[in-house]
C-alpha cells in the first residue's frame, strides 16, 4: 500500500473529512455506498484522502521551520548583547564595529530563512487546497458512478483544481526566489566572518556562532 507511514493518520481522518463536506458542493457518500463500490474506487478515495493528509502534515512542518527559525533569530540578538558586553569589559571596544557587520549579516541570513519558512507555509497551504479539490473530484466522480451526481457536474470540480494548480505554481515559484536569496545572505555572513577575523585576528569571540 502506498505511503505506509501516513495509512493509519488517513483512516483516522477518513471519517473526519467525509463528515464536514466539501466545500465546493461534493457529494459525500454514505458509508454503507462507500462500502459498495468496487475495491479499485474506494482505494482512489483513500489515496486522495491520504494526499490531504500528507499535505496537512508538510503545512505543519512548514511552520515548525518558521518557529525555529523566529527561535533561532531571538537567541542570535541575546548572544549579541553578551557579546557586546564581553568585548566591552575585556578592553576590545575597537572590536564592536566589525563584530556588528558579523552580527547584522547573519540577522540578514536567518530573517531570509524567515521569509523561506513563511513562503513555504504558503505554498504548503496551496498543496492542501490542490489536495482537498482533488479529493471532491473524486467523491464527486463516485457518486456520479453510482448515479448520485449528475456527470457533467464533474467538469466544475476539474476547473477548480485547474485554478488551484496555477496558485500553487506561483507560491511554488516564490519559494524557489526566497531560497535563492537565502543563498546570497548567507555568503554575505561568511564574508562578513572572514574579514572580522582578518581585521582583528580574533578567532574566539564566537560572533559566528
Amino acid at each position: 500500500m502506498r505511503r505506509l507511514p501516513f495509512v493509519l493518520a488517513a483512516l483516522s481522518a477518513l471519517s473526519g473529512l467525509s463528515a464536514t463536506g466539501c466545500g465546493s458542493g461534493a457529494v459525500v457518500l454514505t458509508h454503507e455506498e462507500y462500502s459498495r463500490l468496487p475495491h479499485d474506487y474506494r482505494l482512489e478515495v483513500f489515496d486522495a484522502e491520504n494526499d490531504v493528509v500528507i499535505a496537512r502534515n508538510r503545512e505543519e512542518e512548514a511552520r515548525d521551520h518558521k518557529t525555529a527559525a523566529e527561535k533561532t533569530l531571538s537567541e542570535l540578538e541575546d548572544g549579541w548583547k553578551k557579546t557586546n558586553t564581553r568585548l566591552s569589559a575585556s578592553g576590545q571596544a575597537a572590536k564592536i564595529p566589525r563584530a556588528k557587520q558579523v552580527f547584522d549579516a547573519n540577522v540578514d541570513y536567518i530573517e531570509a530563512q524567515i521569509d523561506v519558512a513563511s513562503a513555504s507555509i504558503r505554498r504548503a497551504e496551496a498543496e492542501t487546497a490542490v489536495r482537498r479539490a482533488q479529493l471532491e473530484l473524486v467523491r464527486q466522480r463516485q457518486a456520479a458512478r453510482i448515479g448520485r451526481a449528475a456527470v457533467g457536474s464533474i467538469k466544475r470540480f476539474e476547473d477548480r483544481i485547474t485554478a488551484l494548480e496555477n496558485k500553487l505554481k506561483s507560491a511554488t515559484a516564490t519559494e524557489v526566489e526566497q531560497r535563492t536569496k537565502v543563498q546570497g545572505k548567507l555568503n554575505a555572513w561568511k564574508v562578513a566572518e572572514d574579514a572580522y577575523a582578518t581585521a582583528t585576528n580574533d578567532y574566539d569571540t564566537g560572533v559566528w556562532e
